[in-house]
C-alpha cells in the first residue's frame, strides 16, 4: 500500500504533538531550546524532512510553523513566541547540511 508510510508518519506526528508543547507559556529560553526540544524531534530523526542546507526563506519557515503543512502540525503563538520562532527560522534558513544541531541562543528582549 502506498499510503502506509504516510499514515505512519501522521500517527507519529500526532503522537508526538502533545510532548512538543512542553512550554506552557509558549515562551522558550531561546531558539536553541525550541529547536532542541521541538523541531529536532522530527527534523533530525527522519520523521520530518531535513531542513538545514535547503536555504528556505525565514518567512516561509515561519508560515509553515504557524499553520502546519502536510503531516507537520501548526504551532500557534501559544506554543512558540515570535522571537523564538524568528531565531529558529533564521538558523534553519542560513544553516548548512553539516551544521551543528543547535541554533545560537535567541537574544532576550
Amino acid at each position: 500500500m502506498k499510503f502506509r508510510p504516510i499514515a505512519l508518519a501522521a500517527l507519529l506526528t500526532l503522537g508526538a504533538a502533545p510532548a512538543v508543547h512542553a512550554s506552557p507559556t509558549g515562551v522558550w529560553r531561546g531558539s536553541n531550546e525550541a529547536w532542541e526540544k521541538v523541531c529536532s524531534r522530527c527534523h533530525l530523526s527522519g520523521v520530518g524532512p531535513e531542513l538545514r542546507g535547503r536555504q528556505l526563506p525565514p518567512e516561509y519557515i515561519k508560515q509553515v510553523v504557524r499553520h502546519g503543512f502536510l503531516a507537520m502540525p501548526a504551532f500557534p503563538h501559544g506554543a512558540i513566541d515570535d522571537a523564538t520562532l524568528d531565531g529558529v527560522a533564521l538558523y534553519v534558513s542560513k544553516s548548512r547540511l553539516n551544521a551543528p544541531a543547535k541554533p545560537a541562543p535567541a537574544k532576550k528582549l
